[in-house]
């Protein structure tokens, strides 16, 4: 019997949060006729220890483990060819599939939509940095936007689930970039006119950071990963255009953020306010962090390749 959906669930050291992620998806499909949805677990390097933390808490969940590390797209090819039903989708290991996740995907698909995209939710509890970081990353993917479809570079065109026919279109993931490899993807299926549909009631949620300093931190590392990604053949720019650069980029971003999730976050409007200083910092982090690879502080290359 074919399933009716694959999940991958994508995993690289996230032995804390990898048998949640896993649960959320196996207690939805549970409910579901046995044998609607195939299960695979993706983990990679020789010290991950989510294969261990899974044979205890999940036995019956197929686990596939490199000891070389993948980095996501990778990832996501290998549970791609280890599936077999007509839709797939991925869930990294340190995110959450919301009841009705996947019941979601499956109607969204069954009414012909080919590639679905789905929106983002904070995990409980509530705190100033983690929502701040969530609107920061997750504004054009909060669930209060509507169903419509979606066109890279539109940010809600990601947490995508596939009709698995879309690859003899436009082919796997790029397994070399560090980051952006769904982003990558989009862009091939906008080329080939292969639409793709938001669907807010496709919920995931994040783990945010907690407190000021862990969100410092992740945002500085996002802006130097995305840095790398897309400014590898620009020259090196000064100390005073990078200050400038960096004021500017944060002033905006944290603005237009404020003003796309009074839109599709209206219930929270007044959290959203008061995580001001965290929502600047998480732009000023993230500014930051591109700013020191345009300055060439950061190596070029890092990153760009799988390494063991």
């Amino acid at each position: 019997m074919v399933a009716d959906l694959a999940v991958v669930v994508m995993g690289y050291r996230n032995e804390a949060t990898i048998a949640r992620a896993v649960a959320s998806v196996v207690d939805q499909a549970r409910l579901l006729p046995a044998g609607s949805i195939e299960v695979v677990v993706v983990v990679s390097g020789q010290d991950d220890r989510s294969e261990a933390v899974l044979s205890d808490s999940h036995p019956e969940v197929e686990v596939v483990w490199s000891p070389d590390r993948l980095f996501a797209g990778g990832a996501r090819n290998v549970g791609l060819r280890a599936t077999s039903a007509p839709v797939v989708s991925f869930l990294a290991a340190d995110c959450l599939a919301e009841p009705g996740w996947v019941s979601a995907r499956l109607r969204s698909h069954r009414a012909g939509q080919r590639v679905v995209a789905g929106a983002m939710v904070s995990v409980p509890p509530w705190r100033p940095s983690a929502w701040a970081s969530h609107v920061a990353l997750f504004a054009m993917r909060l669930p209060g936007r509507g169903a419509c479809p979606v066109v890279p570079p539109d940010p809600g065109a990601h947490g995508l689930s596939f009709d698995r026919t879309v690859f003899d279109i436009v082919g796997e993931f790029d397994e070399s970039v560090r980051v952006s490899e769904d982003t990558e993807l989009a862009r091939r299926l906008a080329a080939a006119g292969i639409p793709i549909w938001f669907e807010p009631s496709v919920r995931t949620a994040h783990h945010g950071p907690r407190g000021a300093l862990a969100l410092a931190r992740q945002h500085h590392a996002r802006g130097v990963r995305s840095a790398l990604a897309a400014h590898d053949d620009q020259r090196p720019i000064g100390v005073a255009r990078a200050v400038v650069g960096v004021v500017l980029a944060s002033a905006r971003r944290t603005v237009w953020t404020v003003r796309v999730a009074w839109d599709y976050a209206p219930s929270v409007r007044a959290g959203t306010v008061a995580c001001l200083p965290w929502l600047l910092l998480a732009h000023l982090s993230a500014a930051v962090g591109r700013a020191e690879v345009r300055r060439g502080r950061r190596g070029r290359n890092k990153d760009r390749r799988p390494s063991s």
